[in-house]
Formats: structure tokens, sequence, C-alpha cells
């Protein structure tokens, strides 16, 4: 590997002509480091999922030069030595110097993806106190490129203030998402004299989630319930990689019946013998049941259990599913694209109206929402 990885930043602008670089601007390269470090640190935990924690002296090994300032306006050019790091974390050189390279990438992307109107959803803290003080001298008609890079049209990333205001005040460190799906009750605890007691509920996408609940309600209905499996509809605290927090507030938990649950577990056989179809299964060239079908035709059955005894669930000859059923008067069916996207389409049993075909993405809130509406919300 080379010895040093350099990054130029070019400065566009009045100000900066004649490589000139203002000294309150100068501030701007502490930040960017900072950036960088951010999501080294960030990278460091991906790649060594056995550590906790960085290694002492992680950060003291991420030192850049100023070693030049470039015409055409003004290009600070900035170093990172790797025999500087070698000296604070033996051994670690090479591979810090793959996540430092890596690490400026994501801060390229993250520029990038906000120009396009994309937006994380969340940061952690080091990285918007970065994003807050980098680019914080910019005026209105000047700008920060970033040299080598390119967006989707072909030119250069650059940041901006008004990229730098728009991607600051949309994101924060965690978000909270409505979660709703089956479970397994796998814990109880209700303490004497508290209001609160907790259930843990082992979930699919989560694992073991603790949910806050009512302590009488611990001791009467769930406490006899160890084993069984649960509905329940929550919202979550999730951070910036998805990776679940904590549960900010519960809506709904209740014990599935086992007349339900003999119902559903026929659902889920069902969608696992289709799942194992080969292409070419109807001896005609139909394709095989894609992983994204499969995904979604569960998420369907997960999120709205309560119509598992009316489910019938098919393949469909380009490697989708489809679900049918009767419910509030209307033959619908749910068909899932080979890319996990779905149309809700129907008609009424004794009339003449017709739901023509609804596309969704995914098996989304607005999905749900509308499939709610049309089996008149006894499917939730």
């Amino acid at each position: 590997m080379s010895q040093e990885l350099d990054i130029q930043l070019r400065y566009v602008g009045a100000r900066f002509d004649g490589a000139k670089l203002p000294l309150d601007v100068l501030a701007d390269l502490p930040a960017f480091r900072d950036l960088v470090v951010a999501y080294a640190k960030q990278r460091w935990r991906e790649v060594n999922t056995d550590r906790h924690r960085v290694p002492r002296g992680f950060e003291q090994s991420l030192i850049f030069d100023l070693v030049a300032i470039k015409d055409g306006s003004a290009i600070p050019q900035l170093s990172w030595d790797r025999s500087a790091a070698q000296a604070r974390l033996p051994g670690f050189a090479d591979e810090l110097q793959l996540i430092v390279s890596e690490a400026i990438g994501q801060v390229v992307g993250l520029v990038t993806d906000a120009a396009n109107g994309t937006f994380p959803k969340a940061l952690s803290a080091e990285h918007v106190r970065a994003l807050n003080r980098f680019g914080s001298s910019l005026r209105d008609d000047e700008k920060i490129e970033f040299l080598g890079s390119k967006d989707k049209n072909g030119n250069v990333v650059y940041l901006d203030s008004a990229r730098r205001k728009r991607l600051i005040t949309k994101v924060r460190e965690t978000y909270v998402l409505r979660y709703e799906g089956t479970g397994l009750l796998v814990g109880v605890y209700a303490p004497p004299d508290e209001p609160l007691g907790h259930v843990t509920v082992l979930t699919q996408d989560y694992g073991e989630i603790r949910i806050s609940v009512d302590n009488e309600r611990v001791r009467t209905e769930l406490g006899t319930g160890i084993g069984a499996e649960v509905q329940f509809e929550i919202e979550v605290e999730l951070d910036n990689a998805d990776n679940f927090r904590s549960v900010v507030e519960l809506h709904a938990l209740t014990v599935i019946d086992e007349r339900l649950a003999a119902d559903m577990e026929r659902c889920r056989s069902r969608l696992q013998a289709l799942a194992e179809l080969r292409d070419n299964w109807d001896d005609d060239g139909a394709k095989a049941v894609t992983p994204a079908a499969h995904r979604a035709g569960g998420l369907l059955l997960a999120k709205r259990p309560l119509l598992s005894s009316r489910y019938k669930i098919f393949p469909t000859r380009v490697g989708g599913l489809l679900f049918e059923f009767l419910e509030n008067g209307w033959d619908l069916s749910a068909e899932f694209s080979p890319d996990g996207s779905v149309e809700l389409f129907g008609f009424q049993e004794d009339g003449d109206e017709e739901l023509l075909p609804l596309h969704f993405p995914e098996v989304s809130s607005e999905f749900l929402e509308q499939f709610d509406k049309q089996v008149g919300r006894n499917g939730k």
C-alpha cells in the first residue's frame, strides 16, 4: 500500500481566488477530519464485531496534515501518514488505511445523497457535531468540492450552505419506527408493589425485546402465557444502522389463541414449501419463488395474522406469490412480485364494484392502510 492517503477539497468562491484560504475557513479542516473519524469508528466496529470499542490510540492514529494549498480557487491538500498510524497502533496501519479510505467515501456519499434529496434515517451525535462545524463559514455563493468524486450525472460532488442546512436538519442520532408483528413470549416480570412490569418477546427482526406492560395485566393475563405466540404493535427506537435500541411505546399486545396459532403455522408451512420450489416447477418454464417475494408474503402474514384461516397462498409463474382471501364481502388478492413489491386488487362477491390493482413497492404502512380499509379493518 502507499504510505500516504491524500484528500483534496476545492473551495469555490471569490474569497478563495488565488489559492487564498481565509482563517475562518481553516476550522473546516479539523471538522472534516472529525467527520471522517466518526465514519472510521463506525466502520471499524462493523468490521470487528468481536470488539465493543475501538482500540486505544485509534483516534490519535487518524492525524491529517495540511501539506499544500493549491490554486483554482483554493485547494487544501490533506494527507494521512500511514507511518504515524503504525507508530500509534502497530500492526493496524494497513487496515486503518482501508477504513479511512472507506470513511472518506462515506462522507462524499452522504453529501451526494443529500443533493439528491436522500438523507440517512439517523446519524450519531459525533457525526452531527462534526457536520455542524464543517462548512459552517460558507456563504451563499460558495461551495466545497470533493475533487476526484462524481455524482450520478458525472459532476463533482460539492457541499454548499443550502445542502448543508438540509442535511443537518434532516438527521439525528436515532429515530422511531412503528413495528407490528408476531413473536414468542419468552419471559414475564411482575415486581410487587410496582405499577409496571414487563414481558420479553422473541421477534424475527430484532431478537428478544423487552416491553413494559401494566403490572396487573402481566399477572392476570400474560403470566401464564410463556411459550405462547403473541401479536404486537409497538414503537421502537432504532439507530442509524437500524439496530434496535428500545421499545418507546406499546400500542397493542395480544396472546394468540391456539386455533389462530394453528392457522398461522399452516400458512408458514405453505410459504416454506413454496419457497423450496425450483425453476420449472410446473413443467412449463415457471420460475422459483424469489426470496424477496417470500419475505414480503411472510411480512403480510406477520402483520395481519387474524386472516390466516382465510388465506389461500399460491406461487406465480414469474417467481412471486399470490394471497387470495374472502373478507368483508370482497374476493381480494395480494400479489407479490419477484422484487417484493405488492399489488392489491379484487371484486365484490355480490356486486359490480371492482378494486383496480393498487401497486406498492413493499409491505409498507401505506399498503397496510389500504389493506385494512378494504377488509373493514378486521384483518388487524
